[in-house]
């Protein structure tokens, strides 16, 4: 049924984010001979890392790739963090992909699984009628799982932009952003595997990680100060994303 999925809406370009729902969707268009070029569009939210990951797999792939920096915070209501950004910003990010797109579907990897959240992003998917095959095939996130192990995929934790460490109605800068993304650097370099979030609360951090790692984690904990954090806690990782914060927090 995916392959009949691709095929259809095709020639496609992919957006793709450097995570593993995104690399096996573009994967599986590989597979079944569906015309595919990749973008990734690179902005202040972006985690560098998969930035960096996005390109490398296009490489491996030999899919032509396209990086668009893209800046967000030039738009006020972005900048000011409202409830409503994740829908603000796939919304500019996806118009962007459609821009460059000359006559291709563009495809999103967002999953079957997903459509059981709350995703306000995926609004703004529907108003520029991107393609999501994975939805669409009723494929979930253990489908793609084992669809990537056959692909030869890297399965990575579930990542999310860095503006989801901010509490709504934070101002969003560049400063607070880069904090954040030296910070989750670090642990990683430390050691820290898994699912991580350095998330910023009235000044201080609360560091975020699968708890079979958080032992490790606290072992770095004062040495995040030097990213300038008043206070660090580590604290054990609960899914749901934005379903997990109220309004000030997310």
């Amino acid at each position: 049924m995916l392959a009949d999925i691709l095929r259809k809406y095709s020639p496609a370009l992919v957006a793709l984010s450097g995570g593993t729902d995104s690399m096996t969707l573009l994967a599986a268009c590989v597979k079944y001979d569906v015309p595919v070029s990749a973008a990734t569009i690179i902005s202040e939210f972006t985690v560098p890392e998969e930035t960096a990951r996005a390109e490398k797999f296009c490489i491996e792939l030999g899919v032509d790739w396209v990086p668009i920096q893209l800046s967000v915070l030039n738009d006020e209501k972005m900048r000011y963090n409202p409830a409503e950004r994740c829908y603000l910003c796939k919304k500019r990010v996806m118009t962007e992909l459609l821009g460059i797109a000359a006559g291709r579907f563009v495809f999103d990897g967002t999953h079957a699984d997903d459509l059981t959240e709350y995703r306000p992003g995926r609004a703004a998917l529907i108003e520029l009628g991107i393609i999501s095959p994975f939805a669409l095939a009723g494929i979930g996130k253990d489908g793609i799982y084992a669809l990537a192990k056959e692909l030869g995929v890297p399965i990575t934790p579930p990542s999310s932009c860095l503006a989801t460490r901010i509490p709504f109605g934070d101002e969003v800068t560049i400063e607070k952003l880069d904090k954040i993304a030296a910070a989750e650097d670090y642990l990683r370099k430390k050691g820290i595997t898994g699912i991580l979030r350095v998330r910023l609360v009235s000044g201080g951090a609360v560091v975020e990680t699968e708890k079979h790692v958080m032992e490790r984690a606290e072992l770095y904990k004062d040495d995040l100060k030097i990213f300038g954090f008043s206070t660090i806690q580590v604290s054990e990782y609960k899914c749901g994303g934005t379903d997990s914060w109220n309004k000030t927090e997310q």
